[in-house]
């Protein structure tokens, strides 16, 4: 118990290799394991941590004054993918993503079609770049909210909010030298952003996780139970 917490919060908010974490449990917790095995624990809980932050997502607070949408890219075998993003402005919640080799409006319509499922909140705006990638999705999906594309990041509004987890995310995605598969890419992702989401104390909300600035009602020991194994 507490060991897999504390190798995610090593992995993704410490940017630890598996090896460093390995020698961490052995000295100063006294658990024995393979690196092998912290990297399995890195992903394992991929569809656990996919199915609680889904299971919660309905319940929170995410009607704010904004949204933002963007897109960054990572590789996967060498190649080219897009992570595809939506946060909230007032929380910081990831609230959807997509993975994909491709950059165009399907992906975009797949990030909204995704966000509206996962919770009936609509913000008052919808931040984006100017590609006409996101137009159709946030008219069809979000009729009443109003389609702000900014044209530099010196505007008054812009996307700086998401620009700064992309930075977040690059800074740890940098010390894995890329993924070797979609699906291991994609459990790691996932993994990250539920790190980021629910486990993660952000500075800037006063060291809450963007969850609980949500209104997400979880305790210390609701995250071993989470965390179990």
């Amino acid at each position: 118990r507490g060991g897999g917490l504390i190798s995610l919060t090593l992995y993704y908010d410490g940017y630890s290799s598996t090896r460093v974490i390995k020698r961490i449990l052995k000295h100063i917790y006294n658990v024995s394991v393979s690196h092998v095995t912290v990297h399995n624990w890195t992903k394992i809980f991929a569809s656990w941590f996919r199915f609680i932050s889904d299971n919660f997502m309905p319940h929170l607070n995410l009607s704010s004054d904004e949204w933002h949408a963007d897109e960054t890219y990572v590789k996967i075998k060498g190649v080219d993918h897009y992570l595809w993003l939506i946060l909230d402005s007032e929380t910081r919640v990831i609230i959807s993503f997509v993975l994909s080799p491709f950059r165009n409006s399907n992906q975009a319509y797949k990030l909204f079609f995704y966000s509206s499922n996962l919770t009936r909140a609509s913000p008052k705006k919808i931040v984006t770049d100017r590609w006409d990638a996101y137009n159709e999705a946030i008219k069809n999906l979000y009729p009443h909210t109003i389609h702000h594309k900014y044209s530099a990041f010196s505007d008054d509004l812009n996307n700086n909010f998401i620009e700064s987890f992309n930075k977040t995310f690059k800074a740890w995605y940098k010390t894995k030298k890329g993924f070797k598969n979609f699906k291991s890419a994609l459990a790691l992702i996932t993994s990250f952003i539920y790190h980021y989401n629910f486990l993660r104390q952000h500075s800037s909300l006063n060291n809450l996780t963007p969850a609980i600035v949500a209104g997400a009602e979880y305790s210390d020991l609701d995250i071993e139970h989470w965390l179990l194994f």
